[in-house]
């Protein structure tokens, strides 16, 4: 394991865990043989020594895994603000260089667009322009006579009123 506990890497917190574990084994090998040995002694002790040995090591593995496990969580949450904060430096390059408008951008060119379309509005109202609404009226009532006119010429008739003679050979 490093020696520097704030450096801790994925291998050695594995090999820290596989440490307590061959611990735990081998401090349960030792209570197995001096469970053994015990026998001689009256069961009662036995088993009272035998439990009081198994809460020990189990609070011991307990323990070191709380410890390995709090470590973990330090350096999971220390690598996140890490990745966080390098996230936002890179976004923040990317919006820069390909010139993102912000949103005060946004606000400040919409503004201006409103003042621009006044100010059309009021110089063509003063140079008697028609607005967008009274074009696309001219146009709609445009339309309409056209059809009116090719529907007289199909009968052969002139916009007056009169019938035109038929073209020789038509």
């Amino acid at each position: 394991m490093a020696d520097n506990p704030s450096r801790l890497s994925v291998p050695d917190v594995r090999a820290a865990v596989k440490r307590v574990q061959t611990e735990g084994e081998r401090l349960v090998g030792r209570v197995r043989r001096d469970t053994e040995a015990l026998v001689a002694r009256s069961r009662r002790q036995v088993v009272s020594e035998l439990l009081r040995t198994t809460r020990r090591v189990q609070a011991d593995v307990r323990d070191r895994a709380e410890r390995v496990l709090h470590e973990l969580e330090r350096r999971r949450a220390q690598i996140s603000a890490t990745l966080e904060n390098q996230a936002g430096g890179l976004v923040e390059t990317v919006s820069r260089r390909l010139n993102f408008a912000s949103g005060a951008g946004v606000k400040d060119l919409q503004k201006r667009l409103a003042g621009l379309e006044q100010r059309v509005g009021r110089l063509a109202s003063v140079r008697n322009v028609p607005t967008p609404e009274e074009v696309a009226d001219l146009r709609k009532r445009i339309a309409e006579l056209e059809l009116r006119l090719d529907a007289l010429v199909r009968r052969g008739e002139t916009p007056e009123g009169h019938r035109e003679k038929p073209l020789p050979g038509a």
